[in-house]
Order: C-alpha cells, then structure tokens, then sequence
C-alpha cells in the first residue's frame, strides 16, 4: 500500500475555539481520532500529519507527548489563544494543503479534522487538482456544506459528553463514524450472496428504495435531500466490494445516476455546489438533475475519458489533431527552464489562436505528467517549478509514446480487464 495520505488536524476547531475548558482538552484524543480515520478503507499509508495550534500555550502542553508519539508534526500558529485571531490555523492549513498538493503528486487522500465550513472551499480546490478529500468533525458540529463537498466523512465523538454508557445503540454506530440513518439501513439490509454485477446492481436499487421508505429519509429527500457520502457510505458497508468501473462509471456520481433511473429518485446538484439525492418531484427550481445515465460496458471511450479525468495524475485529452499541432510545437520550439505558466503563454503565441488556450493548457499538464517534461527543483511549489522538454524527447512519435505510455497506465490501474487497445486508439491515436 503506498505512501498515499496526508492528514491535518485543526486543534482550534477540536478544542471549540480559544477559551476551551480543561475537561475537554484532557479528554480529547488524537489517537481515537487517527484510529477512526484508519477504520475507513479510503486511506493508504500516512505519509504526513500536521497540527496546526498555538503550541506555546501551557494548556496545550498536554498534548505534545501524544503528538509525539503519533507522529505528528506540530505548526506552530500564532494567535490562536491569546490574540484570538480567529482564522488563523485555518488559512495556514489551507495554505500548506495546497502546496503540498503541488509538490508532492504521489499524495492523492487528505484528510482535515475540523467541522469548520470554511474549509469547504479547500475540500473543492483539492478536487480540482483530483485529489480525494475526507472530512473528520464531531458529529454534532459538522458544518453541512463541508460535509456535502468531502467524498467521505468520519464522524467523531465530542469529548464533553460525560456518560458514553447512556448511548443509544444508534448513536454507538456513529461512535464507528457510521451515519445514524445508515445504522438503522444495515440492520436491515441484507449483503448480496453473489458479487455479479446484477445482484449488485439489485441490491444498490434496494439501498435506495430503503431511504425512498424510511419515514425520516423520505422527510430529508422531500426537504434538502440526502448527501452522496452517506449514500456511499451505505453502500460500503452493504457491498463491501462495490467497484462501479465494472458498471462502466469510474466516477460514484455517474453511478448513482444509473441507480436512480426509471425511479422516483434522482441525483440533484443544489446551489453552490451540493449533490444530493432527492425526490425528483420536489426539487427546487434552483437545482440541476444530473441527467439518469443507462448502463455501460467498462470498455468505452466515455469509461475511459472519465477514468482518465478522475484520481491523480489527470489526464484531460483534446482531439487528436489539436494534440498533434501543440506536440509539433513543443518539438520544434524545445522549452528549457521555463515556469508552467510562461510555457503555456509562449505555447499559445506560438499557435497563434490554431488552438484555445485552456486546451494548451490541459495537454501541456498532460505532457508533464507523462513525463515529456521536466520540472525543477521536485521539491518546491509547482508555481516555482520550471519545466523543459525531456532531453530523450526529440520527436512526435517519442511525445506519442510517453503520453499513450502514460494513459495506459493509469487505465490499467482501474480496469479489471486488459485495455480495449481499438478503443485507447480512439482516444489516443499514434501522433506521427
């Protein structure tokens, strides 16, 4: 399993603020928190943790030899405590989130400890870069957009709460970051006996059905729907080995799309941007019904692109001709120690209007990304970096290579099945 995760824990948000108590901060546990997180199975290995807090603060003094011992590296944040300046561990956790997105490409799951709504806008930032991003709040204190955007949340328990033993049931599921809705849907839904892609597909459509017919489901669906991570999370729990590629889908959305077919229920985007499943007959005016998709094989040009566009490293592919004529610029114009950004403004002169700007701009990430350029120093900020073209690069046929190379690696990564070589030629034909 490989170094894939980075986690970051807001301690001005697990404590409440600045004048938190000394029963709550005795009480608290990164450790429980990390053993929850572990409990998903959407994490690698944990390549970084950080803590972002005032730890000049005696209170927090507490804490540091847990820290130690899990370790997680302590950020220092001035202001937290006693100039109370609110914000202040969230914009530096931002800040370090997205440059580490950057520089370290092999970190694909990121996870943030706070309930705080604020970080809704990093959680979409990250999926702009195809990053997967986990939200972990107490339960009782999750902010519901930061929630909505997240592509899984683990739901912690507050540590005030002084009696656990007086939990219902219920709530004793959510201690195991198990949604209370969902509880009571694993109680009675049965796991499938076979893992053909029928019975899977008979079982999701009962999943459904289940939250259509629960008196407090069908409430939430009539009012502002019910959120796609606790759906996933469901059906994770009933279907253990759910692989919606075999359907066709390498996006979940597109797999509830299918699901909700020829239902009562369809997947809605709500203003901003949440997507949640709801009643089709009471969406507001203002949301946009994703459109029901039909079944299809996993070997298509429309599986394939939509693999290509998820996870990390992306690959956006225009048509071939558009390729051809940026890749016959890159090899008669060989860039050398130029940033990302100049690259793409010299690319886009060069052509002279021949091709959009943001199709440069895609091929030119897809290129590098591949391996057809260079950037230096690895460490830094990608806005830092400055790329040239690979000194084994000489031709269109070796940009061909390395780019299909590339492509086919990716698809074998999610594919059960050898690739459909006729269709990757359709996407991807040879360049020469």
């Amino acid at each position: 399993m490989s170094f894939n995760t980075a986690i970051f824990y807001d301690i001005e948000n697990l404590l409440k603020g600045y004048s938190f108590s000394s029963h709550l901060i005795s009480n608290l546990s990164l450790e429980e928190i990390l053993q929850r997180i572990r409990k998903t199975d959407k994490i690698g290995q944990i390549a970084v943790q950080r803590a972002y807090a005032n730890w000049s603060d005696p209170r927090l003094g507490i804490m540091r030899g847990e820290i130690n011992e899990l370790g997680i590296d302590p950020i220092q944040v001035f202001g937290f405590s006693r100039e109370q300046k609110k914000n202040a561990a969230d914009i530096q956790l931002s800040i370090d989130a997205i440059d580490l997105a950057h520089i370290r490409p092999s970190i694909e799951v990121y996870i943030i400890v706070s309930g705080d709504g604020g970080f809704a806008a990093l959680a979409k930032k990250l999926h702009e870069y195809g990053k997967t991003v986990i939200g972990c709040a107490y339960d009782n204190a999750a902010n519901r957009t930061f929630q909505a955007v997240c592509d899984h949340f683990v739901r912690i328990t507050d540590p005030t709460e002084d009696d656990r033993q007086r939990l219902g049931n219920t709530v004793i599921r959510a201690l195991d970051g198990i949604d209370p809705r969902n509880a009571r849907l694993i109680s009675q839904i049965k796991r499938p006996t076979s893992q053909s892609p029928e019975e899977i597909a008979a079982k999701t459509k009962e999943i459904l059905h289940w939250y259509a017919n629960d008196r407090t489901c069908r409430s939430e669906l009539l009012v502002g729907g019910i959120h796609l991570s606790v759906i996933q999370q469901a059906l994770r729990q009933v279907i253990p080995d759910l692989q919606t590629i075999r359907f066709g889908f390498a996006k979940f959305v597109e797999y509830m799309q299918y699901a909700c077919k020829d239902s009562e229920l369809c997947i809605a985007r709500i203003p901003p941007s949440q997507v949640v499943l709801r009643l089709r007959a009471a969406a507001p005016k203002d949301a946009e019904i994703l459109p029901d998709m039909s079944l299809r094989t996993a070997h298509s040009i429309e599986t394939y692109q939509s693999i290509l566009s998820v996870g990390s490293p992306i690959y956006r592919l225009p048509p071939p001709h558009e390729l051809y004529i940026i890749a016959n610029w890159v090899i008669k114009n060989p860039l050398q120690q130029v940033k990302l950004s100049t690259a793409n403004e010299e690319i886009v002169r060069g052509l002279n209007g021949a091709v959009a700007a943001e199709v440069v701009k895609l091929s030119l990430f897809s290129f590098v990304s591949a391996g057809v350029f260079m950037r230096e120093p690895a460490t830094t900020n990608v806005s830092e970096q400055r790329v040239s073209l690979h000194p084994e690069v000489s031709s269109i046929e070796d940009v061909s290579r390395m780019l299909r190379q590339a492509v086919a690696r990716k698809l074998t990564a999610f594919l059960t099945e050898p690739i459909d070589e006729e269709i990757l030629n359709q996407i991807l034909p040879s360049l020469s």
